[in-house]
């Protein structure tokens, strides 16, 4: 199948509606970035509003050059998804670091050490993207699903599992409502350039895998599928940061 379609993820066309969600969403998130900076300058602040669009940049400028490296990819088209996924993972883990050493914020990325912050969070992207990947080949899902299962890959990742460590700490993020009500309307429209970096390329080369019959049954279950894997990064995680604070007691 050519990639030149006018639905250039999967061929499926997603419902009108769905698409302008995904659009008017993520203009939103994006604005959002820029008024919390305005609003509260910090560096913090400044990192995220950098490095989210510069995530999504990369997805733009993959999708814009598709017609060059798509062809070259071809030939093993799942297993160079995967390897595309995971490669796009490892290059937004290092945008947010790049970027949060230049604004001097703190906290931002997992971890300051560019190979300690890889080695708490590529578990998750290489266990996230090889279901991904699986996932998509049975069921072709269309640019505005993909986009919008990012983000609830990164809202089950980012949203909830590290405020589910910080809780076992003495935080009580995870119990505020109001934390919540911020991650439901703002936060998730966010997730999504950052995840696109790493979903909407191996889509893409998934497009010019063999057809596959589509499975019986609603595709939701699917869908979801990669978020079983948050259950064994989390005793992964915990196991890591548990390691961390013995070798660097505060």
């Amino acid at each position: 199948m050519s990639v030149e379609t006018n639905e250039p993820v999967t061929g499926r066309s997603s419902p009108r509606w769905l698409r302008w969600l995904v659009i008017v969403g993520t203009i939103w998130g994006l604005l959002m970035l820029v008024v919390t900076f305005i609003l509260e300058p910090t560096p913090e602040n400044l990192t995220v509003a950098i490095a989210i669009p510069l995530s999504g940049l990369y997805t733009l400028a993959l999708y814009l050059t598709r017609w060059r490296w798509l062809p070259l990819l071809t030939r093993r088209p799942l297993r160079n998804a995967s390897l595309l996924g995971i490669a796009g993972a490892a290059l937004v883990e290092t945008i947010f670091l790049i970027v949060q050493h230049l604004t001097g914020a703190e906290g931002v990325a997992a971890h300051p050490n560019l190979l300690i912050d890889l080695l708490l969070t590529m578990p998750w992207y290489v266990l996230m993207v090889e279901a991904f990947v699986r996932v998509q080949n049975r069921r072709r899902f269309p640019l505005a699903v993909i986009l919008l299962l990012g983000a609830l890959y990164e809202t089950g990742a980012d949203g909830f599992l590290g405020p589910l460590i910080g809780l076992l700490f003495g935080s009580a993020q995870l119990l505020d409502p109001a934390y919540w009500l911020l991650v439901v309307l703002v936060a998730f429209w966010q997730f999504i350039p950052v995840y696109s970096a790493i979903l909407l390329p191996p889509a893409l080369l998934i497009e010019g895998a063999p057809p596959v019959l589509v499975p019986p049954g609603p595709a939701w279950p699917d869908a979801l599928r990669p978020l079983f894997w948050l259950f064994p990064f989390f005793i992964y995680l915990l196991g890591a940061v548990l390691i961390l604070g013995f070798l660097n007691p505060a």
